[in-house]
């Protein structure tokens, strides 16, 4: 059984207010999120993505993507502090640069 679960989901919307997703916030940091996003969707950049049921949007660029989820960057700051606050293993210290995939 798994206690205390608690999910929270993310609207992914094109650079002109088109939704393109909503998906699973798989995780967060200071910098970054990292949404569920299945691999063949397509999402260019001016993306925007809005933490329901918050309004706020935030510019974010495309760093990573693995088969199920992609991760962004806030162009121009991300989402308060508190806004994962009390979801357990949801928060993640290390910043987007540590996340990336090395070439």
């Amino acid at each position: 059984m798994v206690r205390n679960l608690a999910m929270r989901f993310a609207e992914i919307v094109h650079k002109v207010g088109r939704r393109i997703h909503i998906g699973c916030i798989m995780a967060a940091g200071q910098d970054w999120v990292e949404v569920s996003l299945p691999k063949a969707t397509s999402v260019e950049s001016g993306a925007r993505v809005r933490f329901m049921p918050a309004d706020a949007y935030h510019e974010v660029a495309v760093s990573w993507r693995t088969d199920d989820r992609v991760g962004f960057t806030y162009v121009e700051g991300g989402p308060p502090e508190e806004q994962f606050a009390g979801f357990a293993g949801l928060t993640d210290p290390r910043p987007a640069f540590l996340k990336m995939p090395r070439s």
